[in-house]
């Protein structure tokens, strides 16, 4: 979810930098954040693929 996606009460927010990096940040909290050049998905069910 990137910036223009989430609404003003959400806690997080995140957005890509002109490098392909994703930054994810609290909004409540300046010093947190996290900064990655790749993702994964998490949450899906392997067995059945």
């Amino acid at each position: 979810m990137t910036d223009s996606q989430t609404s003003s009460d959400e806690q997080y927010g995140a957005f890509t930098t002109g490098g392909g990096d994703t930054i994810v940040y609290d909004r409540t909290n300046s010093a947190a954040w996290i900064q990655s050049d790749y993702a994964i998905e998490i949450g899906t069910d392997r067995a059945s693929a």
